[in-house]
């Protein structure tokens, strides 16, 4: 990596036009850069978890409903120790920033879903976890952010922060009941939202 901009570009996101969900992670693993599919990793398993206890029917209705972004595009890299992954540098996010509200100004999603505090900080400015999860925000779209799934966070072993996921995942589940039977297709059709 040369001043935070990488040598090989590989973006990694997934989803369809009309998906009422909008979800930004906060960049692929080597998993996801692997299969070419985000949070397919370890990460993706938590993410799965959550979003069934959010109401989501299975893994492919979650991914079908959900278009799945990140503020970086494309693997950062390992740490010098080989501990974990490298967080994105504030060049290489600024790179990708054009793509994400691209994306996000062609679908308008009813649901913006923000994983982990780089997503968060992005849309939400400044402030800790405790004050943005178990929150929603905004209305067009809504906003819901989630901590970051990553086995490395010790956020969750705090009891007060697992209720505050609880409401988050409530909050999603509420959205998620109220597009129950809506087909992403859709969203498309003229005089929907992305036609208007």
């Amino acid at each position: 990596m040369r001043d935070g901009i990488i040598p090989a570009a590989a973006p990694t996101f997934q989803g369809e036009a009309g998906a009422p969900f909008f979800l930004v992670g906060q960049a692929p693993g080597p998993v996801e850069i692997e299969q070419g599919r985000p949070f397919a990793g370890r990460a993706g398993r938590e993410i799965g978890r959550w979003m069934a206890r959010a109401g989501f029917a299975s893994d492919d209705e979650f991914r079908r409903l959900t278009y799945l972004a990140a503020v970086m595009r494309c693997f950062p890299g390992r740490l010098a120790s080989g501990k974990g992954d490298r967080p994105p540098p504030g060049r290489a996010m600024r790179n990708c920033e054009s793509w994400l509200e691209a994306e996000l100004a062609l679908l308008r999603p009813r649901v913006l879903i923000l994983v982990g505090q780089l997503a968060i900080r992005r849309f939400l400015g400044p402030g800790s976890l405790e004050e943005r999860i178990g929150r929603t925000y905004g209305s067009d779209p809504l906003v819901i952010p989630l901590p970051h799934p990553s086995g490395q966070s010790r956020w969750l072993n705090d009891p007060a922060n697992r209720e505050r996921l609880a409401r988050a995942l409530a909050a999603l589940g509420e959205q998620r009941r109220l597009v129950a039977g809506v087909d992403p297709g859709a969203l498309t059709a003229p005089g929907s939202r992305l036609d208007d």
